[in-house]
């Protein structure tokens, strides 16, 4: 893929997550999969259906303003994106009750494409600034 083409790749895969459509996102997803949050307990998930179930879960406990992109850079059959994200957390995010508390944070997405999708999604969170924010006294 070019990098246009990774980027329209990318931008339905982050609207998809903004309008909390999962079938959308599971979409720009390649049927053969590693899906990894860092720091997620399941670690990495393969399963199609695993995956749903956990945008659902964290779509339960999130309420995203917006996602701005800071860097990105490609390789031949990858990308790197460098994010700042917005949102509320509603429910409970790495085990912290957020009492619908703004938070933002850095987020760094790690994909693999194969067959124009995303065949691997990594994604790490700047945990630090998120538990400051959630841990802060109201």
């Amino acid at each position: 893929m070019t990098p246009a083409e990774m980027d329209e790749l990318f931008a339905r895969h982050c609207a998809a997550e903004a309008a909390n459509d999962v079938d959308a996102i599971m979409d720009t997803l390649a049927d053969e999969i590693e899906h990894d949050a860092v720091g997620d307990p399941q670690g990495v998930l393969t399963d199609h259906a695993a995956i749903a179930e956990r945008y659902r879960e964290l779509f339960a406990g999130l309420d995203e303003d917006k996602m701005e992109s800071v860097h990105r850079y490609y390789g031949a059959d990858f990308f790197v994106d460098e994010s700042h994200w917005y949102g509320r957390v509603t429910g409970i995010l790495l085990g912290i009750p957020g009492n619908n508390r703004p938070v933002n944070f850095r987020i760094l997405h790690v994909c693999e494409i194969r067959d124009n999708k995303i065949s691997r999604e990594n994604v790490w969170l700047d945990t630090a600034a998120i538990m400051q924010q959630l841990m802060a006294p109201a």
